[in-house]
């Protein structure tokens, strides 16, 4: 026997990679106690391996339904994302979304795809703001633009149920675990 604490997201996100259903892998549970379970790996039920004729999802795949979840999750708890966090900068600054600009939809999106896609995607989302200062005919600085962003994935993170934004650091929700 080979015992593990987890939290069953764990296992069931460990199941569904090797193409079982959280009920197949149950059995491996060996107790239950504050939310956290303890799993054998080393049960016959445990999702060692693929189940035969399935393909495990590629690493990245996986991670991006994740912090999809997590994004879904965080905006159903309330929390607000990147392009929240963003538009509330801007407004500190007096520039606000009009009725015919795009920027509520690209703040939602920003929103939707979370605080990695955001940092994955910051020339993109610097594109966003360059196109709509253009059409304001407003000053415009790549850097500033880009810090911006940055600033926002940032507060975005700091009020996030998970703060693995950057490898290596831990927040409040990491340190326990």
């Amino acid at each position: 026997m080979n015992p593990i604490w987890s939290s069953p997201v764990y296992l069931q996100e460990r199941a569904s990679q090797r193409g079982y259903a959280y009920d197949e892998v149950t059995p491996c549970i060996v107790e239950v106690k504050d939310g956290m379970i303890l799993v054998d790996v080393d049960h016959p039920a445990y999702p060692l391996h693929p189940k035969p004729g399935f393909h495990e999802k590629a690493t990245a795949a996986l991670r991006a339904e994740s912090e999809a979840r997590q994004a879904a999750l965080d905006k159903e708890r309330g929390a607000k994302g990147p392009g929240t966090e963003l538009k509330r900068m801007l407004r500190l600054v007096g520039i606000t979304a009009t009725p015919n600009c795009s920027c509520n939809a690209r703040a939602e999106e920003m929103d939707t795809q979370g605080c990695l896609w955001c940092l994955k995607n910051t020339d993109k989302i610097v594109g966003w703001l360059k196109e709509e200062a253009d059409k304001r005919q407003l000053p415009f600085s790549h850097a500033g633009a880009r810090a911006l962003v940055y600033a926002a994935v940032a507060r975005a993170g700091a009020k996030s149920t998970v703060r693995k934004l950057i490898p290596g650091k831990k927040g409040k929700a990491d340190a326990k675990s």
